[in-house]
């Protein structure tokens, strides 16, 4: 597909840049943070206590240690799978809509 020039002076041509631009960026934000959860968690026991409080990733911890930590780990990497099979698909119809 083409590149679609859209004009960021008209109320929805902005919208519709604006929303694309934000778009590829959380699509890359929430892999990013999906790897590195899922490179602190290597090797830590139990499962999930490195993303827990005191960490880069500031999860709250439970009463049972690292059981937030890989619950919030599971939820990155479901939505992170989600989000690049949507990307995968979606890539041509992204591309031409994005103005970079």
């Amino acid at each position: 597909m083409p590149a679609i020039v859209v004009n960021s002076a008209t109320p929805f041509g902005s919208m519709s840049n604006a929303a694309i631009s934000k778009l590829i960026e959380a699509i890359r934000d929430i892999h990013r943070i999906a790897q590195a959860a899922s490179m602190a968690q290597t090797g830590v026991t139990p499962g999930g206590t490195a993303v827990e409080t005191g960490s880069n990733f500031g999860v709250a911890a439970s009463s049972t240690p690292g059981a937030q930590g890989a619950a919030y780990i599971f939820a990155l990497t479901t939505l992170d799978n989600s989000l690049q099979a949507f990307l995968t698909t979606n890539q041509g119809a992204i591309t031409a809509l994005d103005n970079g």
